[in-house]
Protein backbone atom coordinates (compact mmCIF):
# COMPACT_ATOMS: atom_id res chain seq x y z
CA UNK A 1 0.00 0.00 0.00
CA UNK A 2 1.44 3.40 -1.09
CA UNK A 3 0.98 6.26 1.15
CA UNK A 4 -1.09 8.75 -0.10
CA UNK A 5 1.06 12.48 -0.58
CA UNK A 6 0.60 15.02 2.67
CA UNK A 7 -0.43 18.24 2.20
CA UNK A 8 0.12 20.99 4.45
CA UNK A 9 -3.49 22.28 5.83
CA UNK A 10 -4.18 26.06 6.45
CA UNK A 11 -7.14 25.04 8.86
CA UNK A 12 -6.79 23.19 11.88
CA UNK A 13 -8.83 19.67 12.15
CA UNK A 14 -12.19 20.29 14.68
CA UNK A 15 -12.82 18.19 17.41
CA UNK A 16 -16.23 18.40 18.87
CA UNK A 17 -17.24 16.99 22.13
CA UNK A 18 -18.94 17.51 25.15
CA UNK A 19 -19.04 15.73 28.55
CA UNK A 20 -21.31 12.72 27.25
CA UNK A 21 -19.14 12.42 24.18
CA UNK A 22 -15.96 11.96 25.39
CA UNK A 23 -13.42 9.28 23.88
CA UNK A 24 -9.04 9.55 24.11
CA UNK A 25 -9.18 7.17 20.98
CA UNK A 26 -10.53 9.56 19.01
CA UNK A 27 -8.68 12.56 19.39
CA UNK A 28 -5.55 10.53 19.10
CA UNK A 29 -7.36 9.55 15.51
CA UNK A 30 -7.69 13.07 14.71
CA UNK A 31 -4.08 13.83 16.22
CA UNK A 32 -2.80 11.64 13.52
CA UNK A 33 -4.43 12.61 10.92
CA UNK A 34 -3.18 16.15 11.37
CA UNK A 35 -0.17 15.06 12.29
CA UNK A 36 0.13 13.38 8.32
CA UNK A 37 -1.47 16.83 6.87
CA UNK A 38 0.36 19.24 8.93
CA UNK A 39 -2.27 20.46 10.34
CA UNK A 40 -3.51 21.96 14.04
CA UNK A 41 -5.96 20.37 16.05
CA UNK A 42 -8.70 22.28 18.01
CA UNK A 43 -10.92 20.45 20.53
CA UNK A 44 -14.13 22.21 20.58
CA UNK A 45 -16.27 21.05 24.24
CA UNK A 46 -19.65 22.36 23.89
CA UNK A 47 -21.35 22.97 27.38
CA UNK A 48 -25.07 21.63 26.94
CA UNK A 49 -27.10 24.38 27.63
CA UNK A 50 -30.48 22.14 28.14
CA UNK A 51 -27.91 20.12 31.04
CA UNK A 52 -27.31 23.23 32.83
CA UNK A 53 -30.84 23.95 32.58
CA UNK A 54 -31.91 21.20 33.86
CA UNK A 55 -30.04 21.43 36.65
CA UNK A 56 -31.89 24.16 38.19
CA UNK A 57 -35.19 22.31 38.43
CA UNK A 58 -35.87 21.60 41.80
CA UNK A 59 -36.59 17.98 41.00
CA UNK A 60 -33.10 17.39 40.23
CA UNK A 61 -30.97 15.40 42.15
CA UNK A 62 -26.61 13.77 41.70
CA UNK A 63 -26.32 10.61 42.37
CA UNK A 64 -23.16 9.43 43.37
CA UNK A 65 -22.22 6.46 41.18
CA UNK A 66 -20.12 5.06 44.46
CA UNK A 67 -22.24 5.13 47.70
CA UNK A 68 -25.77 5.78 45.62
CA UNK A 69 -26.68 9.04 47.99
CA UNK A 70 -28.40 11.52 46.36
CA UNK A 71 -27.75 15.88 46.66
CA UNK A 72 -29.04 18.73 45.20
CA UNK A 73 -28.10 20.06 41.48
CA UNK A 74 -27.71 23.48 40.40
CA UNK A 75 -26.31 24.76 37.23
CA UNK A 76 -23.54 26.14 39.25
CA UNK A 77 -22.46 23.03 40.60
CA UNK A 78 -23.08 21.48 37.22
CA UNK A 79 -20.73 24.10 35.60
CA UNK A 80 -18.03 23.46 38.30
CA UNK A 81 -17.98 19.45 36.76
CA UNK A 82 -18.47 20.56 32.78
CA UNK A 83 -14.97 22.84 33.90
CA UNK A 84 -13.54 19.73 35.35
CA UNK A 85 -14.09 17.82 31.99
CA UNK A 86 -12.17 20.38 30.38
CA UNK A 87 -9.13 20.26 32.80
CA UNK A 88 -9.20 16.72 32.19
CA UNK A 89 -9.45 17.48 28.32
CA UNK A 90 -6.68 19.44 28.45
CA UNK A 91 -4.56 16.88 30.42
CA UNK A 92 -5.45 14.29 27.94
CA UNK A 93 -4.03 16.35 25.23
CA UNK A 94 -1.32 17.13 26.60
CA UNK A 95 -0.31 13.93 27.32
CA UNK A 96 -1.22 12.99 23.15
CA UNK A 97 1.21 16.07 22.72
CA UNK A 98 4.32 14.47 24.12
CA UNK A 99 4.48 12.10 21.31
CA UNK A 100 3.59 14.60 18.28
CA UNK A 101 4.36 18.20 17.17
CA UNK A 102 0.81 18.64 16.47
CA UNK A 103 -0.49 21.91 18.33
CA UNK A 104 -3.79 21.55 20.09
CA UNK A 105 -6.12 24.38 21.65
CA UNK A 106 -9.19 23.91 23.50
CA UNK A 107 -12.35 26.33 23.07
CA UNK A 108 -15.63 26.46 25.22
CA UNK A 109 -18.65 26.75 23.96
CA UNK A 110 -22.37 26.77 25.17
CA UNK A 111 -25.58 25.39 23.69
CA UNK A 112 -26.46 22.55 21.45
CA UNK A 113 -23.91 19.88 20.67
CA UNK A 114 -24.49 19.01 17.06
CA UNK A 115 -25.06 22.63 16.17
CA UNK A 116 -22.08 23.68 17.94
CA UNK A 117 -20.84 20.85 15.91
CA UNK A 118 -22.09 21.68 12.70
CA UNK A 119 -21.40 25.58 13.01
CA UNK A 120 -17.40 24.28 14.29
CA UNK A 121 -17.50 22.58 10.94
CA UNK A 122 -18.41 25.61 8.68
CA UNK A 123 -15.16 27.20 8.69
CA UNK A 124 -12.55 24.04 8.69
CA UNK A 125 -11.85 21.43 5.93
CA UNK A 126 -12.30 18.46 8.55
CA UNK A 127 -14.67 18.21 11.63
CA UNK A 128 -14.55 14.82 13.62
CA UNK A 129 -18.43 14.52 15.97
CA UNK A 130 -19.96 12.27 17.63
CA UNK A 131 -23.74 11.00 17.99
CA UNK A 132 -24.67 10.14 22.06
CA UNK A 133 -27.04 6.67 21.10
CA UNK A 134 -24.72 4.58 23.34
CA UNK A 135 -21.16 4.47 24.76
CA UNK A 136 -18.57 5.87 22.03
CA UNK A 137 -15.47 3.83 21.08
CA UNK A 138 -12.90 4.01 22.94
CA UNK A 139 -14.20 5.04 26.40
CA UNK A 140 -13.65 3.71 29.74
CA UNK A 141 -10.35 1.52 28.12
CA UNK A 142 -6.81 1.80 28.76
CA UNK A 143 -4.81 4.79 27.96
CA UNK A 144 -2.34 3.80 24.85
CA UNK A 145 0.38 5.88 23.74
CA UNK A 146 -0.35 8.30 20.74
CA UNK A 147 2.38 7.01 18.64
CA UNK A 148 1.07 4.16 17.48
CA UNK A 149 -2.52 3.22 20.14
CA UNK A 150 -4.96 4.73 18.14
CA UNK A 151 -3.95 3.12 14.77
CA UNK A 152 -2.87 -0.46 16.57
CA UNK A 153 -6.32 -0.57 18.47
CA UNK A 154 -8.16 0.07 15.04
CA UNK A 155 -6.58 -2.03 13.23
CA UNK A 156 -6.45 -5.07 15.65
CA UNK A 157 -10.40 -4.68 15.63
CA UNK A 158 -10.61 -5.00 11.80
CA UNK A 159 -13.12 -1.27 12.53
CA UNK A 160 -14.33 -0.92 8.95
CA UNK A 161 -14.10 3.10 7.82
CA UNK A 162 -17.20 4.10 5.43
CA UNK A 163 -17.60 7.09 2.75
CA UNK A 164 -20.48 7.99 0.43
CA UNK A 165 -19.20 9.08 -2.92
CA UNK A 166 -21.15 9.59 -5.99
CA UNK A 167 -18.80 11.72 -8.15
CA UNK A 168 -19.43 15.20 -7.15
CA UNK A 169 -16.63 17.38 -6.23
CA UNK A 170 -17.50 17.16 -2.33
CA UNK A 171 -17.91 13.83 -2.20
CA UNK A 172 -14.27 13.41 -3.54
CA UNK A 173 -13.15 15.26 -0.91
CA UNK A 174 -14.45 13.21 1.59
CA UNK A 175 -13.15 10.47 -0.05
CA UNK A 176 -9.62 11.65 -0.20
CA UNK A 177 -9.72 12.12 3.60
CA UNK A 178 -11.22 8.81 3.82
CA UNK A 179 -8.48 7.28 2.02
CA UNK A 180 -5.85 9.28 4.17
CA UNK A 181 -7.57 7.59 7.10
CA UNK A 182 -7.42 4.20 6.04
CA UNK A 183 -3.76 4.23 5.15
CA UNK A 184 -3.28 5.44 8.87
CA UNK A 185 -5.60 3.36 10.39
CA UNK A 186 -4.59 -0.03 8.21
CA UNK A 187 -8.48 -0.19 8.04
CA UNK A 188 -11.08 -1.45 5.38
CA UNK A 189 -12.17 1.39 3.63
CA UNK A 190 -16.21 0.82 2.31
CA UNK A 191 -16.83 2.72 -0.38
CA UNK A 192 -21.10 3.68 -0.31
CA UNK A 193 -22.33 4.26 -4.29
CA UNK A 194 -25.50 5.44 -4.89
CA UNK A 195 -27.68 2.98 -6.83
CA UNK A 196 -28.56 4.05 -10.41
CA UNK A 197 -27.74 2.27 -13.96
CA UNK A 198 -25.22 -0.31 -13.92
CA UNK A 199 -22.87 2.09 -15.93
CA UNK A 200 -22.97 4.52 -13.92
CA UNK A 201 -22.16 2.20 -10.67
CA UNK A 202 -18.92 1.28 -12.57
CA UNK A 203 -17.57 4.55 -13.35
CA UNK A 204 -18.04 5.63 -9.60
CA UNK A 205 -16.16 2.42 -8.52
CA UNK A 206 -13.43 3.16 -10.88
CA UNK A 207 -12.96 6.95 -10.16
CA UNK A 208 -13.00 5.96 -6.16
CA UNK A 209 -10.32 3.45 -7.33
CA UNK A 210 -8.23 5.82 -9.24
CA UNK A 211 -8.29 8.10 -6.59
CA UNK A 212 -7.13 5.29 -3.94
CA UNK A 213 -4.00 4.39 -6.03
CA UNK A 214 -3.09 1.55 -4.43
CA UNK A 215 -5.31 1.22 -1.35
CA UNK A 216 -7.96 -1.09 -1.44
CA UNK A 217 -11.67 -0.15 -1.45
CA UNK A 218 -14.66 -2.55 -0.65
CA UNK A 219 -18.28 -1.06 -2.44
CA UNK A 220 -21.96 -1.36 -1.52
CA UNK A 221 -24.17 0.27 -3.47
CA UNK A 222 -26.97 1.85 -1.65
CA UNK A 223 -30.18 2.87 -2.68
CA UNK A 224 -32.39 6.37 -2.78
CA UNK A 225 -32.68 6.78 1.07
CA UNK A 226 -29.40 6.17 1.86
CA UNK A 227 -29.09 6.61 5.48
CA UNK A 228 -32.03 4.19 6.21
CA UNK A 229 -29.54 1.68 4.61
CA UNK A 230 -26.68 3.30 6.65
CA UNK A 231 -29.00 2.73 9.52
CA UNK A 232 -28.37 -1.35 9.45
CA UNK A 233 -24.99 -1.03 8.33
CA UNK A 234 -24.17 1.21 11.47
CA UNK A 235 -26.43 0.09 13.61
CA UNK A 236 -25.07 0.41 17.53
CA UNK A 237 -22.34 -1.94 18.72
CA UNK A 238 -21.40 -2.11 14.56
CA UNK A 239 -18.06 -0.29 15.37
CA UNK A 240 -16.16 1.96 12.55
CA UNK A 241 -16.32 5.44 11.21
CA UNK A 242 -18.12 7.35 8.63
CA UNK A 243 -16.60 9.78 6.29
CA UNK A 244 -19.25 12.32 4.64
CA UNK A 245 -18.82 15.60 2.42
CA UNK A 246 -19.73 18.67 5.01
CA UNK A 247 -22.07 19.68 2.15
CA UNK A 248 -23.52 16.84 1.19
CA UNK A 249 -27.11 16.68 -0.31
CA UNK A 250 -28.34 13.85 1.68
CA UNK A 251 -27.09 16.38 4.52
CA UNK A 252 -30.07 18.83 3.88
CA UNK A 253 -32.89 17.05 5.46
CA UNK A 254 -33.69 17.09 9.29
CA UNK A 255 -34.40 13.31 8.96
CA UNK A 256 -30.68 13.14 7.69
CA UNK A 257 -29.08 15.21 10.49
CA UNK A 258 -31.30 13.11 12.94
CA UNK A 259 -29.82 10.21 11.63
CA UNK A 260 -26.21 11.79 12.66
CA UNK A 261 -27.05 12.41 15.54
CA UNK A 262 -28.02 8.98 16.83
CA UNK A 263 -25.19 7.03 15.60
CA UNK A 264 -22.81 5.50 17.70
CA UNK A 265 -19.80 5.43 15.77
CA UNK A 266 -17.60 8.85 15.09
CA UNK A 267 -18.70 11.19 12.27
CA UNK A 268 -16.30 13.63 10.02
CA UNK A 269 -17.65 15.75 7.97
CA UNK A 270 -15.27 17.00 4.84
CA UNK A 271 -15.81 20.68 3.52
Amino acid sequence: MTEPAPTASSTPIVVAINAARRCGETLELATALAASIGADLEVVFVEDAKLLQLADLPVTREVDRISGTTREMDSQRMLRTLRCEVLQLRRELSRIGKTTTVRSTVRVVRGHYFSEALAASASVQVTFMHGARSRLPGEHKPRTPATSGAAVGWAARKQPLWTLFDGSPASARALKVAIKLAYTLAGNLVVLVPGGRAEDVENRKREAQAAADRVDLQYLVVAENRFSQLGRVLAPGAGGLLVLARKSPDLESSAALDYLESLAVPVVLVA
